[in-house]
This record gives structure tokens, sequence and C-alpha cells, in this order.
């Protein structure tokens, strides 16, 4: 599996455009992005940012890690737009082997968890009308520390969370998700 860069000035979906990069970090001049930097959305007239979805490599360049193809722009618009890369000549590989390592299936998509207890809890994020929304940023943490994190689903789901006995969990969504990714 190929994911290639994203770079200031790429679009998303929406067309959205990507707005900030590293200075230090460039692709025939032009700046590459980073999670959590800046979008324009002209469609639904918004600010965003870069959310990471999907496998990657964890590297980082100053401390800052790398957007990708079919990374999100989180604005306004739901569900939020997939970004697009410009360029098809500065990409991370993943093999088959190392996607499995990391959870994912050899199309991207994330591997079902198996479960480990017996209860079991499974979060669905609705709009004030009761219709699912997909998209949403979520970060669940459960007493042990075990954190779960991503987007929820087409159907609005997030993943279910197995625990051995009946637990709080710790759950966040949107923007207070995003905060908590940063942690």
């Amino acid at each position: 599996m190929r994911r290639h860069y994203i770079l200031v000035g790429d679009k998303r979906t929406s067309g959205a455009r990507v707005t900030e990069g590293m200075e230090y970090m460039t692709h025939r001049g032009t700046m590459l992005s980073f999670l959590g930097a800046r979008i324009y959305c002209p469609a639904c007239e918004s600010e965003g940012c870069i959310v990471g979805t999907g496998p990657r490599w964890p590297d980082n360049v100053m401390g800052k890690h790398a957007a990708l193809d079919n990374d999100l722009g989180m604005c306004k618009c739901q569900p939020a737009p997939r970004l697009i890369a410009s360029q098809d000549d500065m990409f991370q590989t993943l093999e088959a082997h190392e996607l499995a390592e990391m959870g994912f299936a050899p199309t991207g998509t994330r591997l079902p968890e198996p479960p480990i207890g017996t209860f079991h809890e499974r979060i669905r994020i609705v709009d004030a009308q009761g219709k699912p929304v997909s998209g949403v940023p979520y970060h669940i943490k459960d007493p042990s520390g075990r954190t779960y994190k991503g987007l929820t689903d087409a159907s609005g789901y997030c993943p279910r969370v197995f625990t051995e006995n009946r637990q709080d969990l710790l759950v966040s969504v949107g923007i207070k998700a995003l905060e908590q990714w940063k942690q």
C-alpha cells in the first residue's frame, strides 16, 4: 500500500485547500503539510485542521507527523472530506505484514479487534435529529488506560470496547477528542 504526502495547496474532496505546511520540509519547492495543519473549506466557509486516519509510519519531522492522502480535513462539512495528494512520487510504502502488525488489512481498513472480555459497549454519535454522523473524531479510554481513537464509521459508530467486568469509559468526541489525541 502507498500513501502519498500532502502538500500546501492540495485539495480535499470538497474543494478545500491545505493552507499550512512545514517550512523546512518541501517537495519540489512546495511545503509538505502535517497533522493538525490548517485548511480552508469554501463549501462550508470555515477553517479546520487535518486529522490523520488509516495506517502510517510513526515518523515525525521536528515533532510533526506528515499528512497523507485520504487523511481528513475536519471542517463543518459532514462527512469530513478526504485529502487528495497532488503528487505521486513522494509516499510511504506499507507492506501487508507491516499493515497487519499495525492492525490493518492489506487494503488499509482497520482489522476488527478480538474480544477480550464478556462486557462490551458500542458508542454511536448522532445529530440533534437522531441521525448517525460519520467521520466524527472520538477518543475512548477505559480504566486500564487502553485507548481507542479514530473517526466514527458510516453509521456513526465507534468501535466496540470490551472489558472483563463492568467499567466506566471516558469518552470524548469532536474537538475534545482531537485534544486528547495530542496527549
